[in-house]
């Protein structure tokens, strides 16, 4: 353990880096999920104002809950990170509410139109008379909604394993409610899309209000996807399990149409460590990685987010396509900027 510390004023704020131990499952944090220190919160404050006449981006509200979020961090350059997350979040939501009221008062005036238009006169067009049937986003999610329905019965299971909670901070919690709503939101759009299986949630857990959060209908009955604390051991049969970690040996070489394929619900922006591949020898499950080197892809990291790894295996359960499925790759992980990197990779070449 270390710590380092940022002089203020007459005061002088610690900051402590937690120990790690074992296969890095975190400490519980110096604060409680509901207690602040009220002189820490103080001291924090103070620095935060002086970030603004430093002209940094900072939010205008804080939460109390951001407040412990803040608190919890150990360096002030990931203080300072986070602070910067909150500033984009919190503009992200005033363009929202700016959206929303411009098209709420556009339907306002389009209502008053039609209202005030004269009577025994028949008129077409758009909020006018027509001929064809009107449907909205709920007709629409409607009908998304029952097509996966449809593949929670008929279709192949996708499983995202939800069983590292404990290898995850708040930021990383976070990250992991976005991926896991635009996984079923791209799963949803598929014209063939998978029996998503959220498999070992803990349903206990204070992190899981965050997916709760993101997700609000989550645990609805009508919500159309399977979400359970068993473990996908007990679900389906272990020959037919495939754990996708990017630290496997084997590539993956074409899609298995009869395999259950396994996602790791982990989002890791300290360390790569090989936790699914750890679990899946433990549980003597087999496992294979996406043959990102053989295709020259992706630079730095391997891990890719779960919403880009539901994609591409949608694209590969359609067409069996490698090419057209790591086009999902985003292009900052890419070391060119068109096609070429999808040419398939001889490592001996090289080196010469």
């Amino acid at each position: 353990m270390f710590s380092k510390g940022l002089i203020y004023g007459t005061h002088y704020i610690r900051f402590v880096t937690p120990n790690y131990e074992g296969s890095h499952k975190l400490e519980s944090p110096k604060y409680s999920e509901n207690e602040i220190d009220n002189e820490e919160k103080i001291i924090l404050q103070k620095w935060i104002e002086m970030l603004k006449y430093e002209g940094e981006r900072l939010p205008n509200e804080i939460s109390d809950e951001q407040f412990l979020q803040l608190l919890s961090l150990s360096s002030t350059n990931s203080r300072r990170k986070l602070l910067n997350f909150f500033y984009v979040k919190e503009c992200k939501k005033l363009k929202d509410k700016t959206r929303k009221e411009n098209v709420k008062e556009l339907k306002r005036q389009k209502l008053e139109e039609r209202v005030n238009r004269p009577k025994g006169h028949i008129e077409y067009g758009l909020w006018k008379n027509t001929m064809f049937a009107k449907s909205n986003n709920v007709h629409f999610k409607t009908l998304l909604n029952y097509k996966l329905v449809n593949a929670m019965i008929f279709n192949q299971p996708l499983v995202i394993d939800m069983d590292f909670f404990d290898h995850m901070e708040r930021r990383e919690i976070s990250s992991l409610s976005e991926q896991l709503s635009n996984s079923f939101s791209c799963n949803r759009l598929s014209s063939d899309p998978f029996n998503l299986t959220l498999c070992n949630v803990d349903f206990e857990s204070q992190k899981f209000q965050s997916i709760q959060k993101q997700m609000p209908n989550i645990l609805n009955p009508s919500f159309p996807m399977n979400i359970t604390s068993k473990s996908y051991l007990d679900i389906f049969p272990k020959e037919k399990l495939v754990y996708l970690t990017p630290n496997a040996k084997d590539e993956m070489m074409e899609f298995d149409h009869e395999a259950i394929y396994i996602i790791g619900g982990l989002v890791d922006l300290r360390n790569s460590n090989p936790v699914t591949m750890a679990k899946a020898k433990k549980e003597n499950i087999k496992m294979v990685k996406l043959p990102i080197d053989r295709y020259h892809i992706s630079r730095g990291k391997k891990e890719l987010a779960i919403n880009i790894m539901v994609k591409i295996l949608l694209d590969l359960q359609e067409n069996g396509d490698w090419k057209k499925a790591l086009k999902n790759i985003p292009k900052r992980l890419l070391y060119t900027s068109d096609d070429s990197h999808l040419l398939p990779h001889n490592k001996a070449s090289r080196y010469k």
